[in-house]
């Protein structure tokens, strides 16, 4: 049997051989036999039971199964809550870097009192089943809904509550006991000078209600087995590696004609910079993209950039979803005797979220490198000048070596001058409106110019993907792609995509001797998320102040070192 054009994408990435599609053809017996490291995600949660008002945090562990050390293979990781009855409460995309990634999710008030199962994955692990996926069991109390209650519970209470510490790593904290608002001082101390690795640390206060026991690092590790993947199982459903970033797939077909060979599709999606791709399909109509860009958006521009596009269909194939029939969810009751305790910390959670504002999170900025960095370009702000009424004329009587012509088809197209007048003035220029490729200059001629704030010219050649543009017209509108009729009337549809989490820099509070007097409450119950805490022989120290809340609290500490040893650190202390 020929190997498909998906076998030669995934034996070429994996294995880094490189072939021709002949040599892949005639040698598809010996091919069937290669294998690839499987991946597996450890995922570390700040609790077992959580209340509506309260924020999920996890940090994601992406491994390669047969070496057990951070999995390079895939950048992009999937987690999805689902409750018990099988709804989907979220599912987010999460970058990872080298292996590492994580995010957060507000639990409201409309989730049911109820087991939880937080479930990670990459897309390359979708080609087996469930056992190396990263779950983890969580119980979500929600005060503010109805509930059922009982006279007891179920067998939570069964359930070992183990907590396993690595054997030459330990926490010490500088004291035992502490007042409000007080400094806490954790260091990391190692026997063996084994401590440098990746980790995630929590601090909360401890909650004396059953739930099902988190995995830890250490049960994760013990239970890792070594798989690799025979691609002599796979078919042409197989799920590829995302490892140059997200990919994305779709299919396009001709209305009439049986012609889908080598057609040219692009990629816009919108951001603060362009990023913009050509790709051509095979001999299906198929097309990939992968985008490894940052980007802050649910929309996208998929586009075929052919002759009488009109005449095509194009669709971007959905990423299906998983069968969670298989998933099995234990029974919750509500016990009378925990009223008191609920009703005491959903206060707690009114209160923090009321001052939310002044301990609120800061995102990260997302930056790539522009895709015109470095180019030389002439920028028209339209306000500075007369305005005309059309595109077209704006480009004659303002834009400088810029003009209109006639293609082949006699429409009109623009044409922008080199800056060593020799242009070759067969190739045309790239037409962006809003950072989105526009095929057909001719549709832009009438475009009503009041609307455009700045026309950037880019006069030396441009290449992207083999295809060749004499220059570009990059051209911004007042409003944006939000209030661009041109794309919004469906000249150019979008097509939704879910973006990328947007990573966070976790609130950390401090008091200095006069912020301890402030009257401003402070009920935190979670006094510390590090999702991503590198631990070296220079910072192996974890600092934090306490709340105003009395009670025992647990700072816990799960990672794995730089050799893929795993770390599972849990240490109480009284707030009083």
């Amino acid at each position: 049997m020929k190997l498909n054009y998906v076998y030669i994408i995934i034996l070429f990435l994996l294995t880094k051989i490189s072939f021709s599609q002949q040599d892949y053809t005639q040698n598809s017996d010996a091919i069937n036999d290669v294998s690839a490291p499987m991946e597996s995600i450890y995922i570390d949660i700040n609790g077992g039971l959580l209340f509506s008002g309260e924020y999920l945090y996890y940090s994601l562990f992406c491994f390669d199964s047969t070496t057990k050390n951070m999995s390079q293979l895939s950048k992009i990781a999937y987690v999805e809550l689902i409750a018990s009855n099988g709804d989907r409460i979220f599912k987010h995309k999460i970058k990872l870097d080298s292996g590492r990634g994580y995010a957060d999710f507000f639990l409201p008030v409309t989730l049911n009192t109820g087991h939880y199962k937080l479930v990670a994955y990459t897309n390359w692990m979708k080609n087996v089943d469930f056992n190396n996926f990263g779950i983890a069991n969580l119980t979500i109390i929600n005060p503010y809904r109805s509930i059922v209650e009982a006279d007891n519970t179920v067998s939570l209470n069964d359930l070992p509550i183990v907590n396993k510490y690595s054997q030459s790593i330990v926490l010490k904290l500088n004291k035992k006991s502490y007042g409000k608002r007080q400094k806490v001082i954790a260091e990391l101390q190692d026997s063996l000078n084994n401590i440098s690795g990746s980790y995630s640390v929590s601090v909360k206060r401890k909650i004396d209600i059953p739930s099902s026991r988190l995995s830890n690092a250490l049960d994760y590790y013990h239970q890792l087995k070594p798989q690799k993947i025979s691609f002599s199982k796979l078919d042409s459903n197989v799920f590829l590696p995302e490892f140059r970033g997200e990919l994305f797939k779709g299919n396009i077909k001709h209305k009439i004609e049986d012609t889908q060979d080598n057609l040219k599709v692009a990629i816009s999606i919108e951001h603060d910079f362009n990023i913009l791709n050509i790709a051509h399909t095979d001999t299906a109509g198929n097309f990939y993209f992968n985008v490894d860009e940052n980007y802050s958006t649910n929309n996208a521009y998929f586009q075929v950039l052919e002759e009488n596009s009109q005449d095509y269909d194009m669709v971007l194939e959905p990423k299906p979803e998983l069968d969670i029939s298989e998933f099995k969810f234990e029974e919750f009751q509500l016990n009378p005797e925990w009223k008191d305790f609920i009703i005491e910390q959903s206060i707690y959670n009114q209160v923090e979220n009321a001052y939310f504002e002044f301990r609120s999170d800061s995102l990260s900025i997302l930056t790539h490198d522009n895709l015109f960095k470095g180019r030389i370009y002439e920028s028209y702000s339209l306000d500075d000048y007369n305005r005309f009424p059309t595109l077209k004329e704006t480009v004659q009587e303002i834009i400088k070596n810029t003009s209109i012509r006639k293609d082949n088809k006699r429409q009109d197209v623009f044409e922008i001058q080199g800056f060593n007048f020799g242009t070759n003035t067969s190739i045309e220029p790239m037409l962006l409106l809003d950072g989105v490729i526009v095929d057909d200059h001719s549709k832009m001629m009438d475009f009503n110019a009041t609307t455009i704030k700045t026309i950037k010219i880019y006069r030396d050649q441009f290449v992207i993907d083999l295809e060749v543009f004499q220059g570009i017209i990059n051209i911004e509108t007042i409003g944006g792609l939000t209030t661009n009729e041109f794309l919004n009337n469906g000249n150019i549809p979008s097509i939704q995509i879910n973006k990328p989490e947007v990573r966070k820099t976790y609130y950390k509070q401090t008091y200095t001797n006069e912020d301890r007097r402030s009257r401003l409450p402070d009920f935190r119950q979670q006094l510390l998320w590090i999702p991503i805490f590198n631990i070296s022989e220079d910072n192996k120290t974890i600092s934090f102040f306490t709340s105003d809340i009395k009670g025992i609290y647990e700072v816990k500490l799960e990672g794995f070192t730089s050799n893929g040893k795993p770390v599972s650190i849990l240490k109480e202390f009284k707030v009083d």
